[in-house]
């Protein structure tokens, strides 16, 4: 059987890089496949196409001030450290992105979700948005001290419009301080029981989120977690501050990046004591500032 107009249209469409139009080929030959074989798999694949066409950085009003969309495709990966730790982990993401295809092919729910937890200044956020970055995605950032309100119910419903509109688009979803909401449920009366209902709101529209988004959560006290909210994670990594070497090659290549002549012994020495990674870049850019003055 050979190929039909829309085959061909989507591959000519491709041939001269205009991928929307070959999204919507591609999206008509989905729905021209009647066969039972592939009915998974073409409707998998439409519902791919159709939400990499929706632009995620015109946020609706009323997430407004909740939800912050970022691009970030400016991200410097030429002054990324990318630590031991942080490899691993991308690496095991990367290798998510994978099995939730497979995963959702078969029918089976599968959600590419990591808690990283640590001290601040050990890199969490900047290290979703490199992978953001990596992948190729939208960057969609929640910090949960944002969805917090007084009125009683109202801090689960700010939650569930932000995961409404985060379900179904295919993307790095940031939730930042998430020990804001998901602390270990006790009473069920009064501010306890309202944090309570919250924390299962949570877990409730995580368990919504299997259309291939990448979830990452951070935290600096993991032990104050639910540990039904914790069984939601794929991977618990502790991010620690890096060792000296890790500091040297950090401080190099960010300095390299802006300029080989800044990178002075001084400079290089400050690897020798103990340093968060936020607190290194504090110190490189009040030295780089120092120098242009």
């Amino acid at each position: 059987m050979g190929m039909d107009e829309h085959m061909l249209s989507c591959i000519k469409a491709l041939a001269e890089n205009r991928i929307q139009d070959a999204k919507k080929e591609a999206i008509c030959c989905c729905l021209n496949d009647n066969t039972k074989k592939n009915e998974g798999k073409t409707a998998y694949y439409k519902k791919l196409l159709e939400n990499g066409s929706t632009n995620m950085f015109e946020l609706p009003a009323n997430l407004a001030g909740l939800l912050r969309m970022q691009d970030v495709s400016d991200f410097r990966e030429d002054r990324y450290y990318l630590g031991n730790q942080q490899k691993e982990l991308f690496e095991q993401i990367e290798k998510g992105v994978k099995t939730t295809t497979k995963m959702l092919e078969y029918g089976i729910p599968y959600m590419n979700s990591t808690l990283i937890y640590g001290e601040p200044g050990t890199g969490k956020t900047e290290f979703a948005k490199y992978t953001a970055y990596k992948l190729g995605l939208p960057y969609a950032y929640l910090n949960f001290s944002y969805l917090i309100e007084s009125y009683m119910g109202k801090t689960a419903q700010n939650l569930q419009r932000v995961f409404d509109y985060c379900r179904g688009q295919k993307c790095v979803l940031m939730l930042d301080e998430i020990d804001c909401i998901g602390l270990e449920r006790g009473h069920d009366t009064g501010a306890d029981g309202e944090l309570g209902r919250t924390t299962i709101a949570l877990m409730q529209a995580l368990d919504g989120l299997v259309d291939g988004q990448i979830v990452i959560a951070a935290t600096n006290r993991a032990d104050r977690l639910d540990k039904a909210l914790l069984r939601r994670f794929q991977r618990q990594i502790k991010f620690e501050p890096f060792d000296e070497t890790e500091r040297s090659y950090m401080i190099q290549k960010y300095m390299l990046s802006v300029n080989p002549a800044f990178l002075t012994d001084d400079v290089v020495n400050y690897a020798d004591k103990e340093h968060t990674q936020a607190e290194i870049v504090k110190y490189l850019i009040k030295n780089i500032v120092e120098k242009v003055s």
